[in-house]
């Protein structure tokens, strides 16, 4: 694996990432699969280890301007570790054409959606 690919790719996914408040798995997804040739299961799961220190890094900086609500987060994290342990359970399960077809589906609706509510 080409070290400095990968750093540049997590550059890119940790910026956008701050800067959208997505996680950067839309980013670090698609360019692992396809620039570092990790295969979708493998890009899934790794993503999801690469963004804990990073959304840890944003909000703490966020917190810093305001715009943190703690109580809030706290909430969707026990949701979203509920939601994460069914996800990773199943994903093993799914082949991974249908992975990435789930994947590009759900961030083309995503898309559509932010581009329509502007």
């Amino acid at each position: 694996m080409d070290k400095v690919k990968a750093v540049l790719i997590g550059v890119v996914g940790g910026a956008v990432g701050g800067l959208l408040g997505i996680g950067g798995a839309i980013i670090l997804v698609p360019m692992m699969v396809y620039y570092l040739g990790i295969s979708q299961h493998s890009a899934h799961a790794t993503t999801l280890a690469i963004i804990i220190p990073g959304a840890i890094f944003s909000a703490v900086v966020y917190s810093g301007f305001g715009q943190l609500d703690l109580k809030l987060s706290l909430f969707f994290a026990i949701g979203g570790m509920v939601g994460a342990y069914i996800g990773s359970s199943l994903m093993p399960k799914v082949k991974p054409y249908m992975l990435k077809r789930i994947f590009a589906v759900l961030a083309l609706v995503i898309a559509i959606r932010m581009g329509v509510s502007l």
